[in-house]
């Protein structure tokens, strides 16, 4: 009679309870996303600001130097308009700036070239209280501030004359050109997403290099991210070989109990060479006389005995 082999020993410890793995060198370091966003913002920045630099360089702070000017007072003066439509008369002085609450209110007459005279009343903006619009300029000598608006019918030139105000400055002129209104807005608003952009980008940068920074430590330092507590490992080694450096036996995984010479595995009581009827079995008394009626068997054709 044969018996099952006892179950041998595992062949390696279990999994250990935990999903995190340690940190593998080579990957890519956390980051990347916000460092690419970042750099992408950063470029957009430049190149709004480039954009924004150009309008108010040709729109704008471009278009008034190229305005035609003429002394307060004067009687004498004149300018030239190439082109009918609508133009703005400028207030220009040292002291004039963004924060101007209050435009000398200069009188301005045109006479066209057919004698026909017009007197400039409504202020820049066009607004129903007659007050004006600030739309201010700084370019290069030229401090300006739109004073009036109006419309030229006919193309040629025209014979300026101004009257000055009690608060007019003494270096005061009147600048005659388009308006520069759109082409300040546009540049300013270009130069305000730049500045936008620049702020994310910086903040972006900050972020993705300072979790490259921890990835880098952790690989260098071989710590885990949220894995298993100090000393357990991440893979175990095979049963019955060497631990790695620095493994120690983990809690409960020493020899399991039981194994080796399993218990009552040996030559079982009882069994081995079985005593035939007649033989005493050792320590099996009553086994000697063989049960009543059992002999030798009876052949064909005899009766029993």
């Amino acid at each position: 009679m044969s018996y099952p082999n006892p179950p041998g020993p595992p062949t390696a410890y279990p999994p250990p309870p935990y999903g995190a793995q340690p940190a593998q060198p080579g990957g890519p370091l956390r980051g990347r996303t916000p460092r690419r966003l970042g750099w992408i913002f950063l470029v957009l920045a430049v190149a709004l600001f480039v954009a924004g630099g150009i309008v108010l360089a040709t729109k704008s702070v471009g278009e008034a130097n190229k305005f035609q000017r003429v002394d307060v007072p004067t009687t004498t003066g004149s300018v030239t308009f190439k082109n009918t439509g609508k133009f703005v008369a400028y207030y220009e002085a040292k002291g004039v700036d963004s924060g101007i609450k209050q435009v000398p209110a200069v009188g301005v007459a045109l006479q066209s070239p057919t004698g026909k005279i017009q007197t400039l009343t409504t202020p820049y903006g066009g607004r129903s209280d007659n007050k004006i619009k600030i739309l201010t300029y700084d370019a290069g000598s030229h401090h300006g501030v739109a004073l009036y608006q109006f419309t030229i019918t006919e193309s040629g030139t025209y014979r300026v004359a101004t009257q000055p105000t009690s608060d007019t400055a003494t270096d005061a002129k009147i600048a005659f050109g388009k308006s520069i209104a759109t082409g300040t807005v546009t540049g300013a608003l270009l130069i305000v997403g730049g500045v936008l952009f620049l702020i994310a980008a910086i903040v972006l940068l900050i972020v993705g290099y300072v979790k490259r920074a921890r990835h880098k430590n952790e690989l260098q330092s071989g710590q885990f991210h949220g894995g298993p507590p100090p000393g357990y490992p991440g893979q175990q080694p095979p049963f019955g070989g060497p631990p790695p450096p620095g493994y120690g036996t983990p809690p409960g995984y020493g020899t399991p109990p039981g194994y080796g010479t399993p218990q009552g595995y040996g030559t079982p009581q009882g069994y081995g060479e079985q005593p035939g009827y007649g033989a005493q079995a050792p320590g099996q008394p009553g086994l000697g006389t063989p049960p009543q009626g059992y002999g030798e068997q009876p052949g064909f054709g005899e009766p029993p005995r």
